[in-house]
C-alpha cells in the first residue's frame, strides 16, 4: 500500500528525518510514536502531502513520488485543531467536503452527510454551529467528514491530545471501530494510546524510525503489558533498541 524508501528531510543544517524506510499494508493502523522532536509529524506531513521531502521515494498503491506527494481526496488528514468551518452547521461542513469531492445531487448529499454524523453519533446535532458544540464533538465531525470521502488513507495527527480522558479514550475506541476500511497512519507521544489503536508501532527517536512493533495486543491489566510499556518507554528516550514483541 506504502512503501517509503530512504526518505530524507532537513531544515536548514538540522536533518530532521534520517533515511525512513517503511512499508504499510492496506488497511492497516500504523501508529508513529516517539517524544517531542522525534520526526514523527514532519513524516506524517509528508505522506498526506502537506510537507516535500529532499531525497528517498514514497510509493502509494503502486504510484512513486519524488519531491512531494500530490495531494488526494482518497487520502484525507485530521489534527487537533478540527479545521471546521465556523459558519456552517455540522451537516454542511460535511456536504462541503462532498461537494468539494464532486457530489452534485442534493438527496445523494444529505444522505451521505446524515450516514456519516450517525456513524460518530452526532445525529441530532445538524443544526449546531462548531462554536456550541464541545471539543469532542468538534472533533467527531471532523473524523465524519473525512470518513465520508472513503479515504484510502486517513492521517491523524494527535487528534485527541486536547481532549479531556473520558472524551479521548470514547474517540479512540470509536476511531477503532470505524476506520476498518482505511489504511491509518496515527501519531501520538502517549504509549497507552499507541498500544490500544495500533496494528503497528513504529517508533522514533532523532529522525530515525530505531523499531517497528507488531502489537502483541496485551490487555492493560496484563503483567506483560507493563513490560513493554516499558520496552518502548526506553525505545523513545533512545535507552534501548532491544525488544521482544518485533517484527
Amino acid at each position: 500500500m506504502i512503501k517509503i524508501s530512504n526518505l530524507k528531510k532537513s531544515f536548514g543544517n538540522a536533518q530532521i528525518l534520517k533515511d525512513i524506510n517503511l512499508n504499510i499494508d492496506k488497511n492497516e493502523f500504523c501508529v508513529l510514536l516517539g517524544a517531542s522532536g522525534s520526526g514523527k509529524t514532519t513524516l506524517l506531513k509528508i505522506l498526506s502531502g502537506h510537507s516535500s521531502f529532499d531525497s528517498g521515494e514514497v510509493g502509494i498503491d503502486g504510484v512513486k513520488f519524488k519531491g512531494q506527494i500530490a495531494s488526494h481526496k482518497s487520502r484525507q488528514i485530521i489534527t487537533q485543531n478540527y479545521s471546521l468551518m465556523p459558519w456552517m452547521n455540522a451537516i454542511n461542513n460535511i456536504k462541503f467536503a462532498l461537494k468539494c469531492s464532486g457530489i452534485k445531487d442534493k438527496n445523494e448529499l444529505e444522505k451521505t452527510a446524515q450516514k456519516f454524523l450517525n456513524l460518530v453519533h452526532l445525529g441530532g446535532k445538524e443544526s449546531f454551529y462548531p462554536h456550541s458544540l464541545s471539543g469532542g464533538q468538534q472533533q467527531r465531525i471532523a473524523i465524519a467528514r473525512a470518513l465520508s470521502l472513503n479515504p484510502k488513507v486517513l492521517f491523524l495527527d494527535e487528534p485527541f491530545s486536547a481532549l479531556d480522558p473520558i472524551t479521548r479514550a470514547n474517540l479512540q475506541t470509536e476511531l477503532k471501530n470505524i476506520a476498518t476500511n482505511s489504511t491509518v497512519i496515527f501519531v501520538t507521544h502517549d504509549i497507552d494510546e499507541a498500544l490500544f489503536l495500533g496494528d503497528k508501532i513504529v517508533v522514533l527517536h532523532s529522525g530515525a524510525i530505531i523499531k517497528e512493533i507488531k502489537n502483541p495486543r496485551f490487555q492493560p491489566n496484563h503483567a506483560k503489558y507493563f513490560e513493554i510499556k516499558a520496552e518502548i518507554f526506553r525505545l523513545i528516550n533512545g535507552e534501548d533498541n532491544q525488544i521482544e514483541y518485533q517484527i
